[in-house]
């Protein structure tokens, strides 16, 4: 399959970055032509690494390449939690599911807390909440079961949790849609677009970022020769962090999918409209299952994310009505339910939940395959990855190479295929969880 080497683009602007001022992109050509390294995808995992690599490196020019705008990006379309939970443990070489497990919580963990360190020391302005609720709730008895066994992993991790009965949901969140919930006590929330611009404006100075530039090729054994439609650079290392993008530049391409998701911010809302989504200011509700509808009250405003579609956006009106539907469905005392900002974003997705990261060949870095779980692992996998190229080692290094990489994907039409079935079935599945 032949992938487009064009700057992703999308139907409809960030909602999230329609909430900030205005931002004047760096679209300008840097004079210079040469660095010692390149960073192909200015996300979470893009800016983590030039951040980490120009710490480590301070005499060193490093350069972003990007190929929208930041803020307008898939990093910038997320629902704002950073979750700091295992995504799909399994045994490997190295050992166990249980050992894999608690290689990937200590990994995101330590995510949490570099990024936290990030906010705090740059003073980010992204509305960092630790203290609103972050509760995974059930709509289902099989959901409900879900939780139940999820919830023993958090107890063999250490990860302390409040259970929420129907009752106690009720008086939270002001549905009675739910039938159980537990609320994870590590948790964080963010503002994705003001947290991805704060990042990129916060890099030491030996970092250039240049956007609106959309890599067509990166050719050579080292230095390597990256072509952009606008220029041409060259460096001693690159780093693809643009997801799943890469498969355009012919790295990974047979190990991931893309699956957009769709998301709709109501305007701010009157006081007695936010009393109907419970006493508190904000709170935050994911599904048992991949397939189901997540939620948050943010803002005096109030976010649904659900819906899905295989390698190409969905027509924006068909979304706003299926979200408008699930808004309704599980708040039917709302007197509006207007979506002021409805948008979609996508994400890399892996057969075996696996990420790619590591070393393509001498001196060619990549991070991508995030699963929708970009914020935190992003982070941390390019702080890793970046350690990694400048031959440091740490424990949290180790626990990162001994995690199991992508499956082979089967090439089109039968990925395709394959794909939209199994979607279809998890979405049949998750019932009143969607």
């Amino acid at each position: 399959m032949t992938y487009s080497k064009a700057a992703p683009r999308y139907a409809v602007g960030s909602g999230w970055n329609a909430l900030l001022p205005r931002r004047v992109p760096h679209e300008q050509l840097p004079k210079e032509r040469r660095y010692h390294a390149i960073v192909v995808g200015a996300g979470y995992t893009g800016l983590a690494a030039a951040r980490r690599l120009a710490e480590l490196m301070p005499e060193k020019d490093i350069i972003v390449i990007e190929a929208s705008e930041i803020g307008e990006g898939s990093s910038a379309r997320n629902s704002g939690f950073l979750s700091p939970s295992a995504i799909e443990p399994r045994p490997n070489a190295y050992g166990s599911a249980e050992d894999d497990a608690n290689r990937k919580t200590r990994i995101v963990l330590a995510g949490l807390e570099w990024l936290r360190t990030v906010v705090e020391e740059h003073r980010i302005d992204c509305d960092w909440d630790e203290k609103a609720p972050r509760i995974v709730a059930a709509a289902t008895r099989q959901g409900e079961h879900r939780l139940l066994s999820s919830r023993q992993a958090l107890e063999k991790r250490n990860l302390k949790y409040l259970e929420h009965d129907a009752q106690g949901l009720r008086t939270l969140l002001g549905t009675d849609y739910y039938l159980y919930g537990y609320e994870t006590l590590t948790r964080a929330f963010i503002q994705p677009a003001a947290l991805i611009r704060g990042l990129a404006d916060t890099l030491p100075s030996n970092v250039t970022v240049l956007e609106h530039a959309a890599v067509e090729a990166v050719e050579g054994s080292g230095p390597f020769k990256v072509r952009t439609p606008r220029a041409e650079f060259v460096a001693d290392k690159v780093f693809i962090a643009n997801n799943a993008h890469a498969r355009a530049l012919g790295f990974v391409a047979d190990r991931m999918i893309i699956v957009y998701t769709y998301a709709g911010l109501t305007p701010e809302l009157e006081d007695d409209e936010l009393g109907r989504l419970g006493p508190l200011p904000a709170w935050g509700v994911l599904p048992p299952t991949r397939m189901g509808t997540t939620m948050r009250k943010v803002g005096r405003r109030f976010l649904i994310r659900s819906s899905w579609s295989y390698e190409k956006e969905a027509n924006p009106k068909k979304v706003r009505s299926t979200l408008t539907r699930l808004f309704r469905r599980r708040f039917p005392q709302m007197r509006s339910y207007h979506l002021e900002h409805v948008w979609g974003g996508m994400t890399a997705i892996t057969v075996n939940g696996g990420m790619y990261f590591g070393e393509l060949r001498p001196g060619l870095y990549a991070s991508v395959g995030c699963q929708g779980a970009g914020v935190l692992r992003g982070n941390i996998h390019g702080k890793l990855l970046a350690e990694m190229a400048c031959g440091s080692q740490s424990p949290l290094l180790t626990d990162r190479l001994m995690l199991t990489g992508p499956d082979w994907i089967p090439p089109e039409p039968f990925r395709g295929i394959g794909a939209i079935a199994r979607m279809t079935w998890e979405h049949w599945r998750a019932g009143r969880e969607y």
